[in-house]
């Protein structure tokens, strides 16, 4: 593999990224940076493969979607929910942690994070060297990454609204919210599902439906839901055990009203 080849240049291109991330956390003591360049590394590593790979517009119209404007959204999330103020409860749960060599473990953090942007990235690669889509598979991506996009963004939205309005202890079970524990990772997850229908008469079929079975042991045992669930017990207490008992983990479904 040569050094211009288009994966190398995404890797650069993500471990530039973080390798700023961490400069700004080691100057802020707020790693949140880690987190922005995640979901911009993506954005960038999809625009690099778009300008450097030729494949069929349609190819290139769905790499556009997916993921440039669906982490880009993310991305502007991130920003926008930034408090300068405060490090996010994940990180601070950390550097107390890595009470030893902390910035050499935060390094290698960022650089982890550097690797799962390229990672999850690769679907854009996939897509731009494999054949044109037929109709049929962009329609139903798009109504698969739609739907999950706007769920997704409602998810988002509500919550920013719901920790703008209310003290810390208590817990959003409002709109989504109500229905899952955790709706906007439930969207995140779903939006997977766009790439093994675009995929779907490639070479890459099965590597896509890997990255879905991927997704979700990230979301329910890494680094997604386990640790959420920890700080929230921490912060709310009582009050989220009982929404433990009454809402479902991670999938959207009815309230349980029995506890």
């Amino acid at each position: 593999m040569s050094l211009n080849h288009p994966i190398i240049l995404a890797t650069a291109a993500c471990v530039l990224l973080q390798l700023c991330a961490f400069i700004y956390q080691v100057k802020t003591k707020h790693a949140d940076s880690v987190d922005m360049a995640w979901a911009w590394g993506i954005v960038v590593v999809a625009i690099i493969y778009q300008l450097t790979l030729t494949a069929d517009i349609s190819n290139h119209l769905m790499v556009l979607i997916f993921p440039v404007i669906w982490y880009g959204r993310l991305g502007w999330h991130l920003v926008a929910r930034y408090d300068g103020q405060q490090e996010d409860s994940r990180y601070r749960h950390l550097r107390n942690h890595w009470s030893e060599n902390t910035q050499v473990k935060f390094f290698v953090f960022f650089m982890f994070q550097a690797g799962l942007s390229i990672l999850f990235s690769l679907p854009a690669y996939w897509l731009l060297t494999s054949g044109a889509l037929a109709v049929w598979q962009m329609v139903a991506a798009v109504l698969i990454g739609g739907g999950a996009f706007i769920g997704e963004s409602l998810a988002d939205r509500q919550l920013h609204r719901f920790k703008k309005n209310h003290d810390s202890s208590e817990v959003c079970n409002v709109g989504l919210w109500r229905y899952s524990r955790h709706p906007n990772y439930f969207f995140e997850w779903l939006h997977w599902f766009v790439y093994p229908v675009l995929l779907w008469h490639s070479d890459y079929i099965w590597y896509a439906w890997g990255m879905v079975a991927l997704m979700l042991l990230f979301l329910l045992k890494l680094t997604g839901i386990p640790f959420s669930e920890q700080q929230a017990l921490k912060k709310r207490g009582l009050a989220y055990k009982r929404y433990q008992q009454k809402t479902n983990k991670f999938f959207i479904g009815p309230v349980n009203n029995d506890f």
